[in-house]
Order: C-alpha cells, then sequence, then structure tokens
C-alpha cells in the first residue's frame, strides 16, 4: 500500500477519492493557442485521465483525458504529457518539473489531494460512522496550511522553470451529491458525503489561494460537474465499485474538465 490511500487511488489501480469546488466559471477570449504552442501537461490522476478509456498502467494517462483533448482540439504540436496517477507535490518538483523550460507557453496542473491524504478520510467516512468522519475531516482542514506550504513551494519550483508559460491550475470535481436519496450502491450516507465535500471546498480553496499567490489561473472545474456526480442520475464520476471508483469517466473529462479549461482559454 502506498503512504496514504488516495496516492492508492489516483494510481492505476482500485482507488477511492473525494474533492471539491467552489468558484463559477470565467468567460474566455478567443484562443491564442495554436499549432506553435508548446505546452505540458502536468499533475496527477485527474489530469492523466484515470478512468477513461485507455488509460495506460503506468500512470493512467488515457487519450481521453483533457489534456490530450485540449492539444488536441487547438492543433498543438509541441505536447508533453508527465501526468501520473498517485503523484504528490514532491513528484511533480522531482520528475515533472524537468520536462519545463523557458520555451514552455502553457502548463496545466491538478496538485494536492495526494498530500492531503483525502483517500483516507473517506474511507474512515465509509467505515467508521459519522462521528469519525465529522472529526476526520476537522483535522483535515486543520492540517491544510501545512499542504498548502507544499503548493507554493511546487508552483514557485514551476514559475521558475517556465518563466514565460501560462500556467492553468484546475481544481477538483465534488464526487457526491449532497441530497437525500441516492441510487447508488456502497456511498457514504448523506451526512458523511457532506462531510467530504466540506473538506474538498477548503481544499479547492487553498488550491486557488495558491495559485493566485503564485500569479496562476485558478480554473473552476466543479460548475461544469454539478449535477453530474455520484448519486445523480447522469454521473460523469465513476461508482466505488469499479477499477477506477470516484474518478471522472469519458464524459467527465470531455463535458467537465476540458469545457472548465476551455472556458478560460478559448
Amino acid at each position: 500500500m502506498r503512504r496514504n490511500l488516495l496516492r492508492v487511488l489516483t494510481a492505476p489501480l482500485p482507488l477511492l477519492v473525494a474533492v471539491g469546488l467552489f468558484t463559477a466559471p470565467a468567460r474566455a477570449e478567443s484562443s491564442t493557442y495554436g499549432s506553435a504552442t508548446r505546452y505540458v501537461a502536468m499533475g496527477d490522476s485527474f489530469s492523466a485521465g484515470l478512468g477513461a478509456p485507455g488509460a495506460d498502467l503506468t500512470c493512467g494517462r488515457s487519450p481521453l483525458g483533457y489534456p490530450t483533448l485540449w492539444a488536441q482540439a487547438h492543433g498543438i504540436a509541441s505536447f508533453t504529457d508527465v501526468t501520473c496517477g498517485g503523484a504528490v507535490t514532491d513528484d511533480v518538483v522531482a520528475k515533472q518539473i524537468p520536462s519545463l523550460n523557458a520555451g514552455t507557453d502553457v502548463v496545466t496542473i491538478t496538485i494536492g489531494g495526494n498530500d492531503a491524504a483525502w483517500g483516507s478520510q473517506v474511507l474512515t467516512c465509509m467505515q467508521s460512522g459519522d462521528a469519525a468522519c465529522a472529526s476526520a475531516v476537522d483535522k483535515a482542514v486543520v492540517d491544510l496550511p501545512a499542504i498548502t506550504a507544499k503548493i507554493d513551494t511546487t508552483y514557485a519550483a514551476i514559475r521558475q522553470a517556465a518563466p514565460n508559460a501560462t500556467v492553468y491550475v484546475l481544481g477538483y470535481p465534488l464526487l457526491f451529491e449532497e441530497t437525500a436519496g441516492c441510487s447508488a450502491w456502497i456511498v457514504p450516507d448523506q451526512y458523511q458525503r457532506q462531510q467530504i465535500d466540506r473538506f474538498g471546498r477548503a481544499l479547492n480553496r487553498s488550491i486557488a489561494d495558491s495559485a493566485a499567490r503564485a500569479g496562476f489561473r485558478f480554473v473552476d472545474a466543479q460548475a461544469f460537474f454539478a449535477g453530474h456526480a455520484v448519486c445523480s442520475r447522469q454521473a460523469w464520476i465513476h461508482p466505488v465499485l469499479n477499477l477506477t471508483p470516484l474518478h471522472p469517466d469519458a464524459g467527465g473529462y470531455r463535458f467537465g474538465y476540458l469545457a472548465a479549461l476551455t472556458s478560460v482559454t478559448g
């Protein structure tokens, strides 16, 4: 087992995560990106495309993840994908940042969920009841400043390695609907789903604040996933009993993440 459950769950193996978002989508100008754009995709499984068809067994990268879809939509010839399921901030610094240089034009990234060990909170909620769930989330919220410091350091390293790039930081979707009644099998109860989403919103606020401090653009994904989480009638998130549980499916990457990124890039 890896150092925390979420890291296991964001690797190309069965997993379990939950995260959230809070801002409204921005409106994009017409795109300035094209075939000459030099684009590097970075981050964890939510950038790799784990959960979409065709994901590889090493890092869970799928050609139907949002980075490849965005590069194809803009006819980008210079596209480097260093995303990897299970990545934490230390992995980004050690293994992914070397792909950046002064000629990099665009960077996209999701990171922070594994550092926060979100999967451990989800597992606690599902196995140990409401009180333990709330306690785990309370502790995780208190511990967020330490995670934020790691994210700040990572963003600073990205800026140093790619001083001319526009960096888009994508948030995580809320993976559970919070309303009463749920037809999905084996899910946290309503209170637990609300607690899990509470931490997701707090994590995404921290990520957005870090992005702002670094001069990066935070991209709201949740506004595009709204109404399509687990327990919805048309979910874009895989259920718990799945080889890639609680990760977006192909629809989630195309109509959720890609749509969110396109809303700010054109």
